[in-house]
């Protein structure tokens, strides 16, 4: 069960990630969310609501990996629920950006829908299981070795996120 908190974990820590890039660089976002016909106006707009929605992700994240919170396993699930549809969605639109990291643009993609499909289960199979704190107190060296582990899964996440939808339309990388 373990294994399925380390997932859980590098969930969280990809929503970390994802939501820092979109705060401190919302361009690629913002076009999704325009791209999708979500209403922005004003003091609304694109740029600010994907700075919102960046912060939301930061909170979600470190809450999940800092706190025995069971239900944080939950919400995270479901952002990653969520997350799917929007990729489905920008996939359905001809969306050019999946908008998951903010400044990498990257294809919305079934590898997209497929990822965030598994870490929303992952993250709620970790309901029946020990928190990520849970694990790491049971561990020698402070639990240095599940942090490890929940490093390496989050990268090589964010490579199936990024690289691999990239990779598989022949398109390099470009940055907002």
């Amino acid at each position: 069960m373990d294994a399925v908190t380390a997932l859980f974990a590098s969930a969280a820590v990809l929503l970390v990630i994802a939501g820092l890039v979109k705060v401190v660089r919302p361009a690629i976002t913002a076009t999704l969310l325009d791209d999708l016909g979500v209403p922005t106006t004003g003091a609304l707009d694109g740029t600010w609501l994907t700075r919102v929605l960046g912060g939301v992700e930061i909170t979600v994240g470190l809450v999940a990996l800092t706190t025995e919170i069971v239900v944080m396993a939950a919400v995270v699930g479901a952002m990653y629920l969520i997350f799917a549809g929007v990729v489905w969605r920008g996939m359905r639109v001809g969306a050019a950006s999946c908008g998951c990291f903010g400044a990498i643009d990257t294809p919305p993609s079934w590898t997209h829908v497929a990822g965030n499909l598994g870490l929303a289960g992952c993250s709620l199979w970790a309901l029946g299981g020990r928190s990520p704190l849970e694990v790491m107190e049971n561990q020698p060296a402070g639990g240095l070795g599940f942090i490890v582990v929940v490093g390496v899964l989050a990268g090589v996440e964010l490579i199936l996120f990024t690289a691999v939808p990239q990779a598989m339309t022949g398109r390099k990388p470009t940055q907002a």
